[in-house]
């Protein structure tokens, strides 16, 4: 099944209009959007989703009042979506985490988050917002799945990116960049550490160069 991992903003006036983004796109032409959203991991449920299909949707929310409310505003545009694409969807699953920057309060999501994983996810994941360290333990959690699961497959990695020139709001504009090249990096890396490569350089090189190309010819979903 794929599924949708991603950290709610605590964006104080992400209810502002102002807020949408009509992201472009950075080197994948999947999640470029004709519209706006909110939340950059929209681009990718829009962009590797087909009608009809069933998709899972994992939201990590702290557990503060400007939290709460802006789940609202995701599970609004993931509803919409569901029903212009006709997705099947059971609704937003959420993972309530407390305000806490402590390693056992990261660790605690790490392991509520290894509970929706399952053998042939195909997985997307979006690392704009949260602290680091939530950031972090998703991205942990996403690795793992993809590592232990059978069949299991890390799709995209999106970040959202918010271009400010100026002061004035209505020069702003949104970016999405495609970022799964990193993972595919730490893959990388780990493999090589764990066969004793001693120059790793000119294989991650290779590697990560068939890589870029993958990313910048995507197949659409």
């Amino acid at each position: 099944m794929k599924k949708f991992y991603t950290i709610i903003s605590l964006q104080q006036d992400l209810d502002d209009e102002r807020s949408a983004y009509c992201y472009q796109a950075v080197g994948n032409p999947t999640l470029q959007l004709d519209h706006k959203t909110r939340f950059p991991i929209m681009t990718a449920m829009e962009g590797y989703t087909q009608p009809g299909e069933e998709i899972a949707v994992i939201a990590v929310v702290t557990d503060l009042a400007a939290g709460h409310r802006n789940l609202e505003l995701f599970r609004s545009e993931v509803e919409e979506l569901c029903r212009r694409k006709g997705l099947v969807c059971p609704g937003v699953q959420v993972v309530t985490v407390p305000e806490d920057d402590r390693v056992a309060t990261h660790t605690a999501t790490f392991q509520k988050l290894l509970n929706y994983a399952a053998d042939g996810d195909e997985l997307f994941s979006c690392m704009t917002y949260g602290t680091k360290p939530m950031s972090t333990a998703l991205m942990m959690a996403v690795q793992y799945a993809y590592r232990v699961k059978k069949q299991t497959t890390i799709s995209c990695i999106v970040y959202g990116q918010i271009q400010r020139p100026e002061r004035d709001r209505s020069t702003w504009t949104g970016r999405v960049y495609d970022m799964t090249a990193l993972v595919q990096l730490d893959e990388i890396v780990r493999m090589l550490a764990d066969r004793g490569v001693e120059d790793p350089k000119a294989v991650i090189d290779s590697v990560l160069a068939l890589s870029l190309i993958h990313i910048s010819e995507p197949t659409r979903h």
